[in-house]
């Protein structure tokens, strides 16, 4: 087999090559979920009966090769006792794009949000003057609202992500700024998110001091203070959240009023 070959895709004629490198010269981008034991055990077990024979996928940079598609492959492999690998390397500009569409499906909202505030970064610091809304941050962000919920969840370990992003969907998108302006103001959004989750939780404890708290009370009285939940077009981030902020704090005098929500 010869040490590389290089070709071109059939379709959009990049260049790509196919080459073995050896398990020293590879990498994980950071941002990648760390594999979970069972499916390595599985991937293990598959690899022994038929082989490595799915090559990774990986960008060149300072002379390693860095894995955007393959991670768990290459962790069985590893595993197995494997030196070298089948590798096929693209150009760097796809790195991104093609990270985003490998994404599990299966991934929680605190790991889709990471993921999307990882790569965010990368472009803010490559490129601080490109506009949030330009068509290569749209490609490779999954949704705005994730870099927002990101944000959070670093102030915030514990914040419900899931229960605000029907919300945050509403009136979250990408901005026609700077990406160095519209991550200050993304700052400023996790700050509204996570001032709005403590208000929940304010009317969860008078809640639970009436003995009317039930496991899915969170989830209804944001239903209840949502102020976009009839809305067709999206929403101002700023006026929604001053409303979602407002009726909450009216909830912490009144909770009873959430029962009669239906959660949605």
């Amino acid at each position: 087999m010869p040490d590389q070959l290089d070709l071109k895709d059939p379709l959009k004629r990049q260049p790509l090559t196919i080459t073995v490198a050896r398990k020293a010269d590879l990498e994980v981008v950071g941002h990648q979920r760390k594999p979970r034991p069972a499916h390595l055990k599985a991937l293990s077990a598959s690899m022994e009966r038929m082989g490595f024979i799915t090559p990774l996928v990986a960008v060149k940079r300072d002379g390693r090769y860095v894995i955007i598609d393959g991670q768990h492959r290459f962790r069985a492999g590893v595993e197995l006792g494997l030196k070298e690998f089948p590798v096929v390397v693209v150009p760097e500009k796809l790195a991104r794009r093609m990270m985003s569409l490998n994404i599990e499906q299966s991934l929680n909202i605190r790991e889709r949000s990471s993921i999307a505030l990882s790569i965010y970064r990368e472009m803010l610091t490559e490129s601080p003057s490109r506009l949030e809304d330009d068509g290569e941050v749209v490609d490779v962000i999954e949704s705005a609202h994730l870099v927002t919920l990101g944000l959070a969840y670093e102030g915030s370990g514990r914040l419900a992500g899931s229960a605000f992003e029907p919300i945050l969907k509403k009136c979250d998108g990408f901005l026609d700024r700077p990406l160095e302006e519209a991550y200050a103001m993304r700052e400023g959004r996790a700050q509204k998110v996570l001032e709005a989750a403590k208000r929940v939780k304010s009317v969860e404890d008078a809640l639970k001091a009436q003995g009317a708290w039930h496991s899915m009370a969170r989830y209804q009285i944001i239903s209840y203070a949502n102020p976009t939940k009839r809305a067709r077009k999206p929403s101002d981030f700023d006026k929604t959240f001053a409303k979602l902020i407002a009726t909450l704090e009216q909830l912490e005098e009144s909770p009873h009023k959430v029962l009669r929500e239906k959660v949605e």
